[in-house]
């Protein structure tokens, strides 16, 4: 409580003693007075409230303010780094396409053509992409505030830095911290092609490849031939002596399933010469490799394909 508070105090207790031992007259004078000491205590305790909140309300709002204005900046270069992804990988192809270009109708400048082809599309397309974002927003000067002479494309080899500098300012400039710069950057490597033969000659690849099986016996040069595709079917035990495959060829146990058979079903295919009592049996399944026809070892050529 202030002096004002306090001296109020002092009246009250004056005016009440003081009304000991008075008239009537002097008795309303005293009430008057001593609500007139309420009244003024009150303004005072008012007045002080008013005071705080006049200080606090606008710290909060200026801090505030500046906390949206953060989040502002970061939002702006968060858009401005996704750009700069789209457009470097749209320019690490094009760096391919272009020298492809050139070696095919026989130029060679030095690569002069590429690094300006490259480099000037790479502007337009940050400014395009960015003018509407960067309305109204902490970037100074919007898109005539970004700087790109720190890029670098195609002029080191094969890489493509694409850098974009821009300052930035806060919604309400502090003391000692105005605006600021920022960087923004993509860094990536050129797509040069793909290198089939992984840096050999071709014409050491150009050897015939055909598919085997982890257990066949023959070789395919048919990744479609029937053999590799096998139709798999359950028949009695007791069947399969006089059934023959599409090929006329009589069932044999299997090697690997096909011992000490008493009964019961087993499964064979359109053109195996094998009935399998297990329809895991490795002998069923088909994974297929494909392999220089160098390296078939003893497999045969398949009847089918080969």
């Amino acid at each position: 409580m202030g002096m004002r508070g306090k001296r109020g105090d002092r009246c009250q207790k004056e005016v009440v003693d003081g009304i000991k031992g008075t008239s009537d007259k002097k008795i309303i004078k005293a009430r008057y007075l001593l609500q007139t000491i309420r009244f003024l205590k009150e303004v005072s305790l008012s007045a002080s409230m008013t005071l705080e909140a006049s200080i606090a309300l606008p710290l909060f709002i200026f801090f505030f303010v500046n906390i949206i204005g953060a989040i502002e900046i970061i939002r702006v270069q968060s858009e401005m780094e996704g750009v700069l992804h789209q457009i470097g990988n749209e320019v690490t192809i094009m760096a391919y396409d272009i020298r492809e270009g050139e070696d095919l109708i026989g130029v060679n400048n030095g690569g002069a053509a590429e690094v300006g082809a490259l480099s000037g599309y790479a502007i337009y397309q940050v400014k395009r992409r960015l003018e509407d974002k960067l309305t109204g927003n902490p970037v100074m000067d919007g898109i005539n505030g970004l700087n790109m002479l720190s890029s670098a494309i195609m002029t080191g080899g094969d890489i493509v830095d694409i850098v974009v500098d821009y300052r930035v300012h806060p919604i309400i400039p502090l003391i000692g911290f105005k605006d600021f710069m920022v960087e923004s950057r993509y860094y990536g490597h050129a797509w040069t092609g793909y290198d089939v033969a992984g840096g050999s000659d071709l014409s050491d690849i150009q050897e015939e490849m055909v598919y085997v099986t982890e257990h066949g016996e023959v070789y395919h040069r048919d990744v479609g031939c029937r053999y590799l595709k096998p139709s798999v079917k359950s028949v009695t035990y007791s069947q399969v002596g006089s059934l023959r495959n599409k090929d006329r060829s009589k069932y044999y146990p299997c090697e690997y399933c096909g011992g000490n058979v008493a009964g019961g079903n087993v499964f064979i295919t359109d053109y195996g010469e094998k009935f399998h009592t297990n329809v895991s049996c490795p002998g069923l399944k088909r994974k297929i490799y494909t392999i220089p026809i160098s390296e078939v070892g003893g497999r045969g050529p398949c009847s089918g394909c080969g």
